[in-house]
């Protein structure tokens, strides 16, 4: 008699990595909180009770899956015992098959078996091992599942890799739902034909890495993905102020997104970021901003938060030779501001007779001292004495 909405909760508890419908991978999900393995194999259990319980647990079993190659727990040994001894169906001159392929196949037997169930598929996480030693096992189980909105997928299909253009291929085919994607060296090509007819017109999320595409190339692809909202742009050593530029053109204005990276870009000054945040529907959505190693100056972030109105979450890394400029530039304001990564770094280059870095961490705790940021909950800093300074 219990509804099915309190089942499905209790359900989230056996089996808590059921519920994550995030786009990380299976290395970034891992938790120390019990063992994946056994708590899939309890919630399976939970669906063979009765036909009301099967009818809540099979969606949560089958929505997010996550294959592991090893139990993190003492049924490893137990298994391995097993696994020892072999078995009578097992020919002798057949090498044991490893684990997680085995595993694999045996899912995708049970796709072949109930089309349904392969439909209600739409989150698929395997280890690094896996997914680089087991491509043609993992494409023909993707080619089964039509609903697919994330993959862990080789490394090869990211840069055009031949040995992955098979799996390439199946995504482009028969998963037009996938939500995240990364194009690294390599597939520049392939990355500058996707205006012309979009495999994932969904994609939500976008990573680009070390690839050498022009200004104009970049925001005509990115404006050709209507649902895109978070994008990182990492080493891309071709691109400009420039693809900020708001003035209306063929090619189209950098879209409007809620969280942007820029990571290793150089080429990108603070007075592009301004440009973009001069749009009053970009200031409005963007909250999250990530700055790793830019050319953005510390003392340039009073005027970036002033300009990113709602501005949320903010990372900033970067590397100094020299002490904060005197006099102090003004604090850190923000209204809005949630959590903050401010990590200053020493350039191993600098020769200076000071160390510049406590110069930049007392202008954040002075910040902090008057106030300027009410909304903030988290904040990280590398500098073991920050603490002293509050």
């Amino acid at each position: 008699r219990i509804p099915d909405n309190i089942l499905n909760r209790i359900f989230s508890y056996v089996c808590p990595h059921a519920t994550d419908h995030s786009f990380l991978t299976a290395e970034e999900t891992t938790t120390e909180a019990g063992c994946m393995l056994c708590d899939m194999r309890d919630l399976a259990y939970c669906g063979v009770v009765c036909k009301k319980w099967h009818k809540v647990a099979e969606p949560l079993l089958y929505t997010s899956i996550r294959l592991d190659s090893v139990h993190y727990c003492g049924m490893e040994e137990e298994l391995e015992t097993r696994r020892k001894r072999g078995s009578i169906f097992q020919k002798k001159y057949e090498p044991p098959m490893e684990v997680p392929e085995m595993r694999i196949r045996l899912l995708y037997r049970t796709f072949q078996e109930n089309e349904r169930i392969a439909f209600l598929v739409k989150f698929f996480r395997v280890p690094y091992m896996t997914r680089e030693t087991c491509i043609a096992d993992h494409a023909r189980l993707v080619s089964l599942t039509p609903e697919l909105r994330y993959c862990d997928v080789a490394d090869g299909v990211f840069s055009d890799d031949s040995s992955c253009a098979g799996l390439k291929a199946i995504l482009y085919a028969r998963c037009p739902e996938l939500r995240k994607m990364t194009w690294t060296t390599g597939s520049e090509k392939n990355f500058v034909d996707l205006w012309v007819q979009p495999p994932w017109r969904n994609l939500e999320v976008v990573n680009l890495a070390s690839l050498r595409v022009e200004n104009a190339d970049l925001v005509r692809v990115l404006n050709s993905l209507p649902a895109l909202h978070d994008l990182t742009l990492k080493a891309l050593p071709w691109i400009s102020d420039t693809i900020f530029d708001p003035t209306p053109n063929p090619t189209g204005v950098f879209p409007t997104l809620s969280t942007l990276a820029l990571e290793d870009i150089t080429t990108v000054s603070f007075n592009g970021l301004k440009m973009y945040l001069s749009r009053s529907m970009v200031s409005a959505s963007l909250t999250g901003l990530t700055l790793t190693h830019s050319s953005v100056a510390p003392h340039a972030l009073p005027h970036l938060l002033a300009a990113a109105v709602s501005l949320e979450s903010l990372s900033y890394l970067t590397t100094v030779t020299r002490a904060l400029p005197t006099p102090e530039p003004p604090y850190i304001k923000s209204k809005t501001l949630k959590m903050f990564r401010y990590e200053i770094i020493t350039d191993i280059s600098s020769k200076a007779l000071a160390e510049p870095t406590p110069s930049y961490y007392s202008y954040l705790a002075s910040s902090l001292l008057l106030g300027s940021l009410p909304a903030l909950t988290s904040l990280y800093v590398r500098e073991p004495e920050f603490a002293d300074r509050l």
